[in-house]
């Protein structure tokens, strides 16, 4: 760019756009729940990335990449809370899925204090990021994906895990980006 050019206004669709993108991606990924679920910590595994990015250094980039996060972490919760945990809960897991429903909320409530900061991209406010990122992928990754899944997976027939699916998908694709 040469000095009289001005930067590019930032694309005020550009979250709608990653929205959209992620929910043709849901709509394609084909498998069972537990597949469309890891598919999704992915999804959000790669958000938290670009919110912590040194490469999104301006305010505006980081508000766009914290507003699609913000978004997965939402549609992903909603699906997993109405669905999944319910599930768990009536195969018999009821503490442990009320511990998935504790961490969650918790998660939701370190999201908004980051939403709600006034000191966007400053060091601590990028430590409070990488904090919620941690929680959230340890919930995902070892209390999920690791252990309670694998376990719902192998207890449940074919009929009820399809409309497991089937379920989880609509509820997440149900939430539309604020």
């Amino acid at each position: 760019m040469n000095p009289t050019q001005r930067p590019a206004a930032p694309d005020p669709q550009a979250p709608h756009l990653h929205v959209r993108d992620t929910m043709e991606r849901t709509a394609a990924v084909k498998g069972d729940w537990l597949a469309l679920i890891q598919a999704h910590h992915a999804m959000i595994e790669s958000a938290f990335n670009d919110v912590l990015s040194s490469a999104v250094a301006d305010a505006s980039s980081r508000a766009q990449a914290h507003k699609r996060l913000s978004y997965l972490l939402t549609a992903h919760s909603v699906a997993e809370e109405n669905t999944v945990y319910p599930v768990l809960a009536i195969h018999g897991l009821i503490q442990e899925s009320d511990k998935l429903y504790l961490d969650q909320a918790h998660a939701k409530v370190m999201n908004a204090v980051l939403d709600l900061a006034d000191d966007k991209g400053s060091e601590a406010w990028l430590e409070r990021a990488q904090s919620l990122k941690s929680a959230v992928l340890l919930h995902a990754k070892q209390d999920e994906e690791g252990d309670l899944y694998p376990r719902l997976q192998a207890a449940l027939d074919l009929t009820t895990a399809s409309r497991l699916a089937s379920a989880y998908r609509r509820e997440f694709l149900s939430v539309q980006p604020g």
